[in-house]
């Protein structure tokens, strides 16, 4: 076996300003609690390959695999009304 070196940290500090604007930019910073609350976790089965192109496509566009998901389903919909 292998020993394995730990990887390298970044090693700047940012100041506590630099820590909240971050913070703040955070879209679950954003969101409101009670939009939290509106939302039901569900669980699915998905064949992986159909998982694999949908992580990759959300990671295409930069959202969460959820978040591809839900949008994908919000197009569909629209599109059958």
């Amino acid at each position: 076996m292998a020993i394995a070196r730990n990887p390298k940290r970044n090693q700047t500090t940012g100041t506590e300003d630099q820590a909240q604007a971050f913070i703040s930019g955070s879209k679950s910073a954003v969101e409101t609690p009670d939009e939290e609350q509106n939302k039901k976790p569900i669980m699915i089965r998905v064949d992986p390959k159909m998982l694999d192109r949908i992580d990759h496509a959300a990671k295409r566009l930069g959202i969460s695999r959820s978040a591809f998901i839900v949008s994908s389903a919000a197009i569909r919909l629209e599109s059958m009304e």
